[in-house]
């Protein structure tokens, strides 16, 4: 049946590409099943993850995705907005609304660059 296989937790999974309509669209189902009907303690239900992969196994025509997948995708877009966060807090720093992207004068990057040399 297919749905087994989306519940697959495997470690042999092959790593997924994805671009950014796919990260966009993954953080839209997210937001989606953001509900107490979705989540559990420690965070999505096996039932949103399912529904999430087959989502985007429809949006995407892409049989292969898999559970652990989305997952590992979820974890890298979770590690990214930490990130950002954390520089929107900065003195100095912004968030570049147009862009997309964390904003700053040149004289607020000069430190930050100089130490990672």
């Amino acid at each position: 049946m297919a749905s087994e296989g989306m519940a697959s937790e495997g470690r042999n999974d092959n790593r997924a590409k994805w671009n950014e309509i796919h990260k966009a669209h993954l953080v839209r189902l997210l937001g989606e099943y953001n509900t107490p009907a979705y989540r559990s303690q420690n965070g999505w239900t096996k039932e949103a993850w399912n529904k999430m992969v087959r989502d985007m196994i429809t949006k995407f025509s892409n049989p292969s995705i898999t559970t652990s997948q989305i997952k590992a995708l979820e974890q890298e877009l979770k590690k990214t907005y930490k990130l950002l966060k954390r520089f929107s807090k900065l003195s100095g720093f912004g968030w570049d609304y147009e862009r997309h992207i964390v904003s700053a004068p040149d004289d607020v990057w000069a430190p930050l660059l100089e130490v990672c040399k």
